[in-house]
């Protein structure tokens, strides 16, 4: 029965690793709620609180990365505070309304429409808005590292 656990454990954290880039799968949680998972089914010898308290503060980190990204990818391309904060808006209204969709189309029609309110031309608002999908992708990047982290640990951790 141990090992039915530890393969669907990693199992699950393949599918978590995925969900970095497929915003439907939650990631990084999906991993940690693994490792959690095959904790109880190894008493937490291995999987202990320390290890999981650890992975946890990085599961948190990462779930303010999208909008670290997307503001930080805003503010790169010259955005104002009004587009940095419509960037950061878009992201959640896009989210929330459009799905996975519009955490990609949200974040650049918020730093667009947020540039435009704040005076800026269109070609201004067009870049930041770029650079909000590029500060989208580099936190993807960041959290897909992040993942692939945690599952090597947790492999380490076993064996």
């Amino acid at each position: 029965m141990y090992d039915y656990w530890l393969i669907g454990a990693i199992v699950v954290m393949f599918i978590g690793v995925l969900g970095t880039f497929l915003p439907v799968i939650p990631g990084v949680s999906l991993i940690f709620l693994a490792m959690v998972g095959y904790g109880f089914s190894e008493g937490f010898q291995k999987m202990t609180p320390l290890f999981l308290g650890l992975n946890l503060v990085v599961v948190l980190l990462s779930g303010g990365l999208d909008y670290i990204g997307t503001a930080w990818g805003a503010r790169r391309f010259g955005a104002s505070s009004s587009g940095t904060w419509g960037a950061v808006a878009g992201g959640l209204l896009g989210l929330v309304t459009f799905g996975p969709i519009g955490l990609v189309a949200g974040p650049f029609i918020g730093a667009v429409a947020g540039e435009i309110w704040h005076g800026r031309s269109i070609d201004s608002a067009l870049e930041a808005g770029v650079g909000t999908v590029l500060g989208l992708a580099g936190a993807s990047a960041l959290r897909f590292l992040l993942a692939i982290g945690m599952l090597v640990a947790f492999i380490w951790r076993i064996w």
